[in-house]
């Protein structure tokens, strides 16, 4: 495939409930979804076994340029859900440090920067599920990042190799003082889906659960949010190539 056929960008997004941020259905694990204007989106699961696997999907799509997705966990206290990760930096779980390119990521935080909160610091990879508050604590402490996730690290190494140009774009879920309730951690797969009914029968046993859901609803739809927002300020390319005024 030639430089000249490369078209769209390539979305990859770990779970089905954040891809409506993008896509109006509930789509499912490994489904392969154009949206308008070329692009394309798949829902990989989430960890970065999976998102390297879904990413080559996205390749072969023929896609100019790759963006991960979705949420993220906050480190850096000062950050409140619905904020917006847009990393100068992944650092991956094997300590590589992975810089994003500048000037598609520059562009991004220009046109959300007046609308929403942006912060542009370091993104660490996690190989799996961080619910405790302490562990974030100790996370952001040995790292000095801001947010964490398991898929961008993943995807970032595909784009480089790839010769491709890379953005993570992540909303705040769960800001440094919120953990995970253990009716949540209970409940997920392997590809971080919810198993309803082990959730309720965990919340049930101890209802004071109920608490702690209603709160990370609430942060996780103030993320949702501030995705939405973010791909209705970028444009219809997402702001891939520049502005005519700015060649």
């Amino acid at each position: 495939m030639t430089a000249h056929s490369l078209h769209g960008i390539g979305f990859l997004i770990a779970l089905p409930d954040e891809a409506r941020s993008l896509h109006p259905a509930k789509l499912t694990f490994d489904a392969l979804t154009q949206l308008p204007g070329g692009h394309w989106l798949t829902v990989s699961g989430a960890g970065p076994a999976h998102a390297a696997r879904a990413a080559t999907r996205l390749l072969e799509q023929g896609v100019a340029g790759l963006v991960s997705w979705g949420c993220a966990a906050a480190l850096n206290p000062g950050l409140r859900p619905g904020d917006l990760l847009l990393p100068k930096r992944i650092l991956a779980a094997d300590g590589e440090v992975l810089a994003i390119p500048p000037d598609w990521r520059d562009r991004f935080a220009r046109a959300t920067a007046d609308r929403i909160g942006v912060c542009s610091g370091i993104l660490v990879e996690s190989n799996g599920l961080v619910a405790d508050v302490a562990a974030k604590q100790s996370i952001h402490a040995i790292t000095g990042a801001d947010g964490l996730d398991m898929e961008s690290s993943a995807l970032a190494r595909v784009a480089r190799d790839a010769g491709l140009p890379f953005l993570a774009v992540r909303a705040v879920a769960d800001h440094a003082r919120m953990g995970l309730p253990d009716c949540v951690t209970a409940a997920l797969d392997g590809r971080g889906a919810v198993h309803l009914p082990t959730l309720l029968g965990h919340a049930l046993r101890r209802p004071t659960q109920f608490v702690h859901l209603i709160r990370l609803g609430w942060a996780f739809g103030a993320a949702m949010r501030t995705l939405r927002l973010a791909a209705q300020l970028a444009g219809p390319d997402f702001l891939l190539t520049p502005p005519a005024a700015d060649h």
